[in-house]
């Protein structure tokens, strides 16, 4: 489907400008009219090293994690202990 840019507000350009328009309709289709809540970057990139840590531990490499990570030991363990 076609959508004329002219009919969409123009907070969305952007948006349809990285997608393109075919996935900006799907995108429309599937959650148009919710509130959807779109994460930082930098949150990205957090959830995705915790996870890598979570991997990664053993119960006994804090240490080299934290070092790996720029991270303290007690902070690698709080985040093994969340997964």
């Amino acid at each position: 489907m076609r959508i004329d840019l002219e009919e969409v507000p123009e907070n969305l350009h952007g948006i349809i400008d990285i997608v393109g328009e075919d996935k900006f309709v799907e995108i429309v289709k599937v959650y148009g009219g919710d509130n959807i809540y779109i994460p930082t970057y930098k949150r990205i990139c957090r959830m995705s090293r915790d996870m890598e840590i979570g991997r990664k531990y053993n119960g006994a490499n804090a240490s080299q994690l934290g070092r790996e990570y720029n991270l303290s030991a007690n902070h690698v363990r709080r985040i093994a202990k969340r997964d």
